[in-house]
């Protein structure tokens, strides 16, 4: 909830506690006036009423073509970046040539945008915003506040601009052996080789069928085998893997501690919820840059996004990269917007984790917050299939008295697999790394 909810779009006047003060001591002293002949209080009242006149008349022309408009310039940025803003005043304000009063731009913005904020009001005033959680945030309402010269009156016209920020997940780097170690990279793999990008030729031959395009005859295979052979333009069998993300939060994790549902969750929480979705990001950067076909599925089966392989790697078409720098923004996109719902049901029936569980991944990365039994009533079975690298990482909201982080543990399940509890403070890399220390690929 943003500061000023109460309030609506529109314009209100009304008089200050001196402007009260004023009327009630100029009415008094033109009464004493009359009862007593004492002509020097008739003129101090006239000179209180005309200074309420003069404060009424600066608000009525600070009306005159008020208006602001306000640009966000980056409405996307992760997370610990500035956004930057444009507010400009209409070109028709008569406020912004006449000294007709104080008067600043009020934003109601969000905790995550720094809370509510003043800036002189001036023809053009731009700023950042640093933004500080992930999601979606809107920027809230936008007040002129204006107050005239003897501050008799007070002007407020609320804007409603549906303005908004979005806070991105901030992937980091895995490095070779974290990959590894959980079956991102194969030993096999041939990194050196680029993946084609979109409207190359690959290396890639098979048998020529009936309706393929004559231009894209692969030659040199056909004369190697004796079959007139085409180029493929995808790999006939790609590499799939998922990453399981259990959005669900017990009512136990709630910030009093009782477990009631309604209870906002604790900051701790958050911030290990948040971190989840940076280590989510950071893991479908690293399975597309080795070659993985990704899909990230909710705790309910649901698909979040899904992500194609790397195109444009290694000096490929500028379209590849085009491509991929677009599939990457919309994948960190549909990140950002997960929801952590209040739930301690079983997050999926069976049947939907058969229908989700479609595709036979060879990588399964399972992440989820530990609340003392982490991912207590999922089968992750069900989304793993035959895979055969299987990854379970739980970090453990901190509390603010945490000063020392013990190193991740792992432990192996009987089913498989790779169970790895660590804290958000903890670099995904050294999460990964415990996971299977020496693991073959």
């Amino acid at each position: 909830m943003t500061p000023g909810h109460g309030l609506r779009p529109g314009t209100s006047v009304r008089p200050t506690a001196r402007a009260i003060v004023v009327l009630v001591s100029a009415v008094a002293l033109w009464v004493l006036a009359d009862l007593t002949r004492v002509m020097p209080a008739r003129v101090l009242a006239a000179a209180l009423l005309l200074t309420v006149v003069i404060g009424a008349a600066c608000i009525a022309l600070s009306l005159v073509g008020l208006g602001v408009r306000r640009q966000v310039v980056d409405d996307v940025v992760p997370v610990g970046a500035r956004a930057r803003l444009r507010v400009d005043l209409a070109p028709g304000a008569l406020i912004g040539v006449m000294p007709l009063g104080r008067a600043v731009i009020r934003e109601d913005l969000p905790t995550a945008l720094g809370g509510r904020g003043d800036l002189p009001l001036g023809a053009r005033m731009p700023h950042a915003l640093n933004v500080s959680r992930r999601g979606t945030h809107q920027m809230g309402l936008l007040h002129i506040v204006v107050q005239d010269v003897f501050g008799m009156f007070h002007l407020r016209r609320t804007i409603d601009d549906g303005a908004r920020i979005v806070g991105l997940p901030v992937p980091e780097e895995i490095d070779p052996a974290a990959a590894r170690a959980t079956g991102i990279a194969h030993k096999q793999q041939q990194s050196a080789v680029p993946a084609p990008g979109i409207g190359e030729i690959s290396p890639i031959a098979r048998p020529y069928v009936a309706g393929d395009d004559f231009r894209r005859i692969h030659w040199r295979a056909s004369a190697r085998t004796g079959n007139l052979m085409t180029r493929e333009d995808e790999p006939p069998a790609g590499r799939s893997a998922l990453i399981v993300l259990d959005n669900r939060r017990h009512g136990a994790d709630s910030a009093d501690g009782i477990g009631d549902p309604d209870a906002p969750p604790s900051d701790a929480l958050v911030a290990a919820e948040d971190r989840l979705l940076d280590h989510a990001a950071s893991v479908l950067a690293g399975l597309r840059d080795h070659g993985w076909e990704v899909r990230v599925v909710d705790a309910d089966g649901d698909e979040i996004t899904r992500a194609e392989r790397h195109r444009g790697r290694l000096g490929a078409s500028l379209l590849g990269r085009e491509a991929d720098a677009v599939g990457e923004r919309a994948s960190l996109l549909a990140l950002a917007d997960v929801g952590f719902d209040d739930d301690s049901r079983p997050a999926f029936r069976a049947s939907q984790g058969a229908e989700h569980a479609t595709g036979h991944p060879q990588v399964v990365i399972a992440l989820g917050t530990d609340d003392g039994d982490p991912f207590a009533d999922l089968d992750l079975d069900r989304f793993a299939g035959r895979a055969r690298h299987r990854t379970a990482i739980a970090l453990a909201p901190e509390q603010a008295t945490d000063d020392d982080v013990p190193a991740p543990t792992s432990t192996t399940t009987a089913d498989g697999w790779t169970m790895v509890q660590g804290s958000p403070r903890h670099q995904l890399n050294d999460l990964l790394t415990a996971a299977v220390p020496g693991s073959e690929s």
